[in-house]
């Protein structure tokens, strides 16, 4: 009788670990045409459009008359333009901290971006440049701004920031890229 019920119980877990083994396994994640998630374990799709929108332009309007006017200015310099560059981007971690540290700081950079960036032809960095509208004047922005003029100075990447104006002069902006443009950590 004892045999007969170690049997039974053996049986018994021998199919709930063939059970959850098979769960497990049905639980993959597929993505359809619409990049919704279809999960295999009869979940409906995830709709991504609940948690997000497309947007229909990527700068602002006066990022973007900034934007017409420094192009015409980096080609006359013979640079490159970026916008939106992430701050990742610009700046790397340093390879002997700890994970702790290492995450505490990388998220300190993770969500940041910089308006434009001009590169040499060879891409490395010449000027970062930030354009300072109204959003600059709130508290969180403010906090934001000194951290990164504090990074950029800390780690000697040139930096100008430029006030948002109904118009801009090329000649004047032109003029204000090349003062600040200076020898770079990488010619030292």
């Amino acid at each position: 009788m004892i045999v007969f019920l170690l049997i039974i119980i053996i049986i018994i877990l021998i199919i709930k670990i063939n059970k959850k083994d098979q769960d497990n396994t049905n639980n993959v994640k597929n993505y359809d045409d619409n990049n919704r998630v279809e999960i295999s374990n009869n979940d409906s799709p995830i709709s991504y459009k609940k948690y997000y929108k497309p947007k229909i332009y990527i700068t602002t309007l006066n990022e973007m008359k900034f934007y017409n006017v420094l192009l015409e200015i980096a080609k006359e310099l013979d640079y490159i333009l970026f916008s939106q560059v992430s701050l990742y981007n610009i700046v790397s971690m340093q390879n002997n901290l700890d994970y702790s540290t290492h995450t505490k700081y990388f998220n300190k950079i993770a969500s940041k971006s910089i308006d434009f960036v001009l590169v040499d032809k060879k891409c490395r960095i010449k000027l970062c440049i930030e354009l300072d509208d109204s959003t600059h004047k709130k508290q969180s922005r403010i906090q934001r701004d000194k951290f990164i003029n504090e990074l950029f100075k800390d780690l000697e990447i040139d930096l100008l920031r430029y006030p948002v104006y109904n118009v801009y002069y090329k000649d004047t902006l032109k003029r204000k890229i090349q003062e600040n443009i200076k020898d770079h950590y990488y010619q030292k």
